[in-house]
């Protein structure tokens, strides 16, 4: 069985050593806001620019390129990362603004951001919709201050906001 806390470690060691910006997203982001979902991979955003690099990095430790799109490397063998690549203004905005100090130091996603690349994946993947729609949901219910000028900005991106909006009457009173 791979060990997700060592999968972790050594990605964010190797990508620190390249001075590669990266955060957290995905479950493990999650997690840093108090959830208990399970996971069995590690979901990381970097620039695009590094992305040959990472590429040749990941493989040379020990991990199998599974899949390369435009967007996402998914990497299996020693253990599960998914990398997303920050390709726009946008993403590359969300990687600027991560919160610090997460699980070995390593930066997480702010629960705004969180919650826009949520709506991403439900709407470009239905299959993923139930667990996304719950892990905004946590996060609405969980983490006090958001910025919901923010978070409507994404979902309108996706053409979501009445849906989240619903989700949020819903949740906070």
């Amino acid at each position: 069985m791979m060990n997700l806390r060592a999968t972790l470690k050594l990605a964010h060691s190797l990508l620190e050593q390249h001075n590669i910006p990266h955060a957290m997203i995905g479950g493990l982001a999650l997690a840093c806001y108090g959830s208990t979902r399970a996971t069995v991979d590690l979901d990381l955003l970097v620039r695009e620019e590094h992305k040959e690099v990472v590429k040749k990095l990941f493989q040379a430790n020990g991990f199998i390129l599974v899949n390369e799109t435009l967007e996402v490397f998914q990497f299996a063998g020693i253990g599960y990362v998914d990398i997303l690549l920050a390709r726009r203004p946008i993403s590359e905005k969300i990687l600027n603004e991560a919160n610090g100090e997460g699980p070995e130091g390593i930066r997480f996603v702010k629960s705004e951001d969180l919650i826009g690349l949520k709506i991403q994946a439900y709407v470009n993947d239905p299959m993923r919709e139930l667990q996304d729609k719950a892990d905004i949901q946590f996060l609405i219910e969980n983490v006090d201050g958001m910025d919901w000028n923010r978070i409507k900005s994404y979902a309108d991106l996706f053409d979501q906001w009445e849906v989240i909006n619903d989700i949020k009457n819903k949740t906070k009173p």
